[in-house]
């Protein structure tokens, strides 16, 4: 399964032109090598592949980003068949060498940085991490279907994590606290030398609070500062560091879902369908929920309304 989601990975980037000419080339050379020894597959049966792959970039045409892909018959070929390819587990391996031992899923990572150190992790669900000096984190190698949980050992951290309704994400912290989110950005700083800890909300909504009791739910511009010798809790308000929200070849909506998270909004889109159309733009959390909807309604076509409290959002078509 992981040959094969590497595999898929690579074609995406291949056909958003994102490959690099290595890439390129590997994939090439996939599908030159495979029709050469794979004479069995019918024209039918590719000329039903290419149609799907066609169905499936015909959805990215015409999305925010304005990106058109030009097609001609010997690029759905390529494509049509490597997806092929793929659904028969046809090996990444064939395509390149791996460059490091792969770790089991279960297995269990720490990094740190030194005083003058910075780093950024990427972890197996999309989301980003940017530990700063003195830091220690520990996480999985690859998260469960079920759950995201990693630990910041000492330090401070920045967290931007990927949206997941299906797998909240925590963050175990000293004094046994805890944060909680299925999709946010947000910082914590926990010094084992301060006898305070801080979190605060750059967008989404974060719980905090330990096995004993829940101390709030933060949202964008709130913080947490939790005293360790008092064991007490006080929110406050924080300034809002500047982050990109990020719609990466989604639906309407789910970039819908998105906005709802990350302002604490509601928004109904009538009719339904209109959800499924595809959108790809990055927008900023400094922007007002209105600047962005007003952006999307110029490319889609639609209008809204704005309940009194700013707090509900119906889109309909013009």
């Amino acid at each position: 399964m992981e040959d094969k989601k590497l595999a898929e990975d690579l074609l995406k980037k291949y056909l958003e032109a994102k490959a690099t000419p290595k890439e390129i080339e590997q994939v090439e050379n996939w599908y030159n090598s495979y029709e050469g020894k794979n004479q069995s597959l019918s024209k039918g049966r590719k000329a039903i592949i290419e149609r799907r792959m066609l169905d499936t970039l015909k959805q990215h045409i015409g999305t925010p980003s304005r990106k058109l892909f030009i097609l001609d018959t010997s690029f759905l070929r390529i494509a049509a068949t490597t997806i092929m390819v793929c659904g028969i587990g046809f090996g990444y391996w064939k395509l390149a060498p791996r460059t490091q031992t792969e770790q089991p899923a279960d297995a269990q990572l720490a990094i740190s940085t030194n005083t003058r150190e910075k780093k950024t992790i990427t972890l197996s669900d999309g989301s980003e991490i940017i530990l700063n000096p003195s830091s220690q984190l520990k996480y999985p190698a690859r998260f469960s279907s079920a759950s995201r949980e990693i630990s910041l050992v000492e330090g401070e951290a920045f967290f931007k994590i990927a949206h997941d309704e299906r797998r909240p994400f925590s963050v175990q912290l000293p004094e046994k606290l805890y944060t909680r989110v299925l999709g946010t950005s947000f910082t914590i700083r926990a010094f084992k030398a301060s006898r305070k800890m801080n979190i605060s909300v750059s967008t989404g909504k974060v719980a905090v609070g330990n096995k004993n009791q829940v101390f709030g739910t933060l949202i964008k511009g709130q913080q947490i500062t939790y005293d360790k010798n008092k064991q007490s809790a006080l929110i406050s308000q924080s300034p809002v560091p500047d982050t990109k929200i990020v719609f990466d070849g989604i639906t309407l909506r789910q970039a819908m879902n998105k906005l709802e998270y990350v302002y604490s909004i509601k928004i109904d889109l009538s009719p339904a369908k209109m959800g499924n159309m595809g959108c790809t733009a990055t927008f900023h959390s400094k922007q007002t929920p209105e600047e962005i909807l007003g952006i999307l309604s110029s490319l889609y076509n639609f209008k809204f309304k704005i309940a009194p409290d700013h707090k509900s959002f119906k889109i309909y078509k013009k």
